[in-house]
This record gives structure tokens, sequence and C-alpha cells, in this order.
């Protein structure tokens, strides 16, 4: 008797395991970002995606740029006010003059203090997580992941994207330590949104 009391002990212990490798292994499922934006099927019911981002909301209050396995990019914006989102809202990002010492290197060791100390209580934070990969899979996502989650209020939102043309170009100039000055830049004008000048009226006598 005692010995099937230790072996259903033991049958029990391993089915324990099981499962936590299980959920282990659930967490880090890879991230494709082009399939989570499109309408997924669940049993009998249809999920459209969500309405595509607008322009000018594509760099939210925080964007975390994923540069490798172990680094981050990090940068921040100001409070968002109220967000009304279209289905037929322009969704070409915004020019927001993005300096490369604007971009603050984060490794995987101190992602969960550094949101911990840095983000805001005060107002919604709207957070992108970007990449320049359509899918996304380093240890560095899951921890920073699961630490923005930890602090994620109720009103708060957080996005996954891909990287955006001015994210892309001013990482580069950072990466290499080189001068940067938008206006030398060639920019798609499909990928990036300018805002309007207007023009100067000279007046001549």
């Amino acid at each position: 008797m005692k010995r099937v009391f230790v072996a259903l002990l033991f049958c029990l212990a391993l089915l324990n395991c099981a499962k936590k490798e299980e959920k282990i292994v659930e967490k880090n499922i890879p991230y494709i970002i082009s399939q989570e934006n499109r309408e997924k099927i669940i049993g009998k019911d249809t999920i459209p995606p969500m309405p595509p981002i607008p322009g000018w909301l594509v760099y939210g209050t925080d964007t975390f740029i994923i540069d490798s396995d172990t680094k981050i990019y990090y940068f921040q914006r100001n409070e968002i006010g109220m967000i009304c989102g279209t289905p037929t809202a322009d969704t070409i990002p915004y020019f927001i003059n993005l300096q490369p010492r604007g971009l603050i290197l984060l490794s995987n060791k101190n992602i969960y203090d550094f949101i911990k100390l840095n983000y805001n209580d005060n107002f919604r934070n709207i957070t992108f997580i970007a990449s320049s990969s359509d899918t996304v899979n380093s240890k560095v996502f899951f921890d920073l992941r699961k630490s923005l989650n930890s602090f994620t209020k109720f009103r708060d939102r957080l996005f996954i994207r891909r990287t955006t043309q001015e994210e892309d170009t001013v990482l580069k100039y950072k990466r290499n330590n080189e001068y940067y000055h938008s206006e030398d830049i060639k920019w798609d004008k499909n990928r990036i949104a300018f805002p309007f000048i207007k023009p100067k009226v000279s007046f001549s006598n």
C-alpha cells in the first residue's frame, strides 16, 4: 500500500511539472505581427482585426524598439488625450523629428526596474513595442512584455508593431555614432507624413 501511495505522489509530481512546462512554453510563443493584424476564427466566431493605428498615434507615449536578443531602445513622448480611431484614418506615421540622442539603450537586465521608475501613473500610457522583423521571438521581448503587463493600468494600452522608417533611420545613425540631420535623408513619402509648413510670403515694395 505504501508503494502504491509513493507511486501516486510521483505521478502527480510529474503531472504538475508537465503543466508548469506547458505554461512556460505558452508564454514564449513567437509573436507574428502580420498574423495578429488579421481576423481570427475562434470556434464559430470570427473576430475582426483591430482598426489600423492612426498616423498621429503610431508612437504613443512610450516606445520600445527591439534591437537584438539583449538590447532595447526606448523613447518617450508627451501625454495623449482622447483617442478616436476610425477604420478610414490616415495610417502613415507622422514625422516626429526623432533624434539619436533621444533613444535610450536598455539591456534585458534592467527592464523591470526601468519601467518601474519611468512608467507614468498620472496619465494614460499608450505603449508600443516595435520590431524591424515580422516575427518577434527574443527573450528580451518576452521579458519586456511581462514587465509592461505588471504596470499596465485599466486605461493603458499596449501595441506591438513593425518599426517605422523614421525609427529605422535614426537607430542606424545611433548605432554607427554618425551625425544625423533629418533634412539630409531621402525619405519615402509613402511611409512618412510631414507636417504642412505654410510657405513664407515675401512682400515686395
